[in-house]
């Protein structure tokens, strides 16, 4: 255990270094990572190996960033397939960490990590908590989580790993369980009266409407750090009314730990360029220009146990290739459109982003919250849940003509009041998504 210590401190204390790298070094740390995880995956992972024979290729034939495109990319059904023999057989079992994804696309993926696997990617997230001024050995840490889950090895339940990070570790860190009822999610909340909140962008700002409504006087956290949901500008508007905080958004996955995040200057999300690799790119499998739209494929940079190699996130983004005025280094992310099964696909084939439809049901008066489900390519259905003094036959005629506006005619427009928009099984609320 004390071992485990004294990397997790190495780990932490070379990327705390690295965040100040030029961009240059970054590019050349990044490549040399890749080579390092591709030989390993090549000699190790049968799956790979396998992937990259039937290619043509070898790892030295990765010989700078245009080859990299030359590698087939990996799926989440191809890593749950069992008879892709995906687990590296250099490492002890025994020893690794197993969790499951949250399952918000439809079927939890199961994951494998080393120790140090695991360290880095905990350390991702925690970099950029206190580069954006969270400090560990005072600031009481709430993370507000979908729900208990049961770890596979007695070895990593949440005690040994508290037990493992010693004092590196915050001890007034608390959970709030998203499956609590609200009372008791309120209640433990005044309790521990945070200094820094982690959690969805939609259950923290459920607890600041509650706080609101309440008029609960004292929970002002200094920092808000929003995860595993798109942030729109109202739900950090809304969230920053109420707790008078400032929000910094990250944008992260089990899969690959933290790929970009927010400083303090909020003019896109620095990109963790030591951790992982980033494309993006669009139906043709080529590389996306600055600024347009690209699905994002990822390769984890520090996954010894389990490689994800170019893996498909699932996710729509916009890459800048531009650094920030912070003096950090790294290339921007501009923002993530969504999951690419948030995209609503219209009869004449045309694509609209997610955002368009969440900022024009948002501007229909007497909307308070909503859900946009397409059921069919012809059909939306919106839930509703109205705010009070509203007539719901406006509500729905409204609604109808402003999405019509956006999206055309041709889709036909479904609405229905509801007493509460309820997320997925993994406690994440998506605003819009798509069933066909």
């Amino acid at each position: 255990m004390f071992e485990s210590l004294i990397k997790r401190q190495k780990i932490q204390k070379t990327l705390q270094k690295n965040i100040w790298a030029k961009t240059s070094e970054l590019e050349e740390l990044q490549l040399q990572k890749f080579r390092v995880i591709l030989n390993h995956a090549y000699q190790n992972v049968p799956y790979y190996h396998r992937l990259f024979r039937s290619a043509g290729l070898k790892p030295e034939d990765i010989k700078s960033y245009k080859d990299i495109s030359k590698i087939p990319i990996t799926t989440r059904k191809d890593l749950r397939d069992p008879k892709n023999d995906v687990i590296a057989n250099n490492i002890k079992l025994k020893n690794c960490i197993k969790c499951k994804t949250s399952g918000s696309t439809g079927v939890p993926l199961e994951l494998t990590f080393t120790v140090e696997d695991g360290l880095y990617a905990w350390a991702s997230y925690e970099r950029v908590r206190r580069v954006n001024g969270y400090n560990p050995s005072h600031d009481k840490f709430l993370i507000l989580k979908s729900a208990k889950q049961k770890s596979n090895n007695e070895k990593f339940t949440v005690k040994y790993i508290k037990k493992l990070h010693g004092k590196l570790s915050n001890q007034n860190t608390s959970l709030i369980y998203l499956t609590e009822p609200i009372n008791n999610q309120i209640e433990l909340l005044k309790t521990i009266n945070p200094d820094v909140i982690w959690g969805y962008p939609s259950a923290i700002k459920v607890l600041a409407k509650e706080v609101k409504e309440r008029s609960i006087e004292k929970i002002s956290p200094r920092l808000v750090f929003t995860a595993s949901e798109v942030l729109t500008e109202e739900c950090r508007n809304y969230i920053t009314s109420v707790f008078n905080s400032e929000i910094y958004d990250v944008y992260g996955a089990w899969e690959t730990g933290c790929m970009a995040w927010e400083c303090s200057k909020h003019s896109g999300y620095h990109i963790n360029m030591d951790t992982v690799l980033l494309e993006f790119i669009d139906e043709s499998g080529e590389s996306v220009c600055e600024g347009e739209r690209g699905k994002v494929i990822a390769t984890n940079l520090n996954a010894f146990g389990m490689p994800r190699i170019r893996y498909e996130v699932g996710d729509i983004a916009i890459p800048l290739k531009e650094e920030c005025s912070c003096g950090m280094g790294g290339y921007l992310m501009k923002s993530v459109e969504g999951r690419e099964d948030d995209f609503i696909k219209l009869p004449n084939n045309q694509i609209v982003s997610p955002r368009i439809v969440t900022v024009t049901i948002k501007n229909v008066p007497g909307v308070s919250e909503f859900q946009a489900i397409q059921e069919k390519k012809d059909t939306i259905l919106v839930n509703i849940v109205k705010e009070q003094d509203f007539d719901e036959s406006t509500i729905h005629k409204e609604l109808a003509r402003a999405l019509h506006k956006v999206l055309g005619n041709e889709i036909n427009i479904e609405s229905q009041i509801v007493d509460d928009i309820i997320g997925d099984k993994s406690g994440k609320l998506r605003a819009v998504f798509s069933r066909i």
